[in-house]
């Protein structure tokens, strides 16, 4: 189960900082198309935000302690830091490629889950796979 736990909580993480980077580009996109970026940015920190919750209440039914300092969220978590306001269609394309990230994370607990049998945290990761692979879609669509 301690495997499950490590990825869980990585995956947390990770999580956490989409969240961070998806709200920051969402408060701060500018240009003619800010509403439709704006709106795109807010679809996908709302959904991390709203997995962030569940998650770690997954890893206390494991029996664990949820990340919660942030130099912990940033040893565990994969999500490269944006430290300048780059340009919306930037924003788009490095949050798609986040959504990937995030969507590794995803896949990789969910190959442990099945494993150990947790079923109830399998019917959640599946649940989110498919609603960020909807996001992906419109992040993708964004950019082509």
């Amino acid at each position: 189960m301690e495997k499950l736990i490590e990825a869980m909580k990585r995956l947390f993480a990770t999580n956490y900082q989409y969240y961070v980077k998806a709200h920051g580009f969402h408060v701060n996109v500018v240009g003619a198309d800010f509403v439709q970026y704006h709106q795109l940015f807010s679809e996908v920190y709302e959904f991390a935000d709203d997995a962030t919750d569940t998650i770690g209440e997954h890893i206390r039914v494991l029996q664990a302690i949820a990340p919660f300092s942030l130099k912990r969220i940033m040893e565990l978590g994969t999500i490269e830091d944006s430290t300048e306001r780059p340009e919306a269609l930037k924003m788009v394309s490095e949050l798609l490629d986040d959504s990937q990230t995030v969507m590794d994370h995803y896949e990789e607990v969910h190959d442990i889950a099945v494993e150990e049998k947790c079923y109830g945290l399998i019917n959640f990761i599946e649940g989110q796979m498919d609603m960020l692979g909807k996001i992906m879609w419109k992040l993708r669509s964004t950019t082509e």
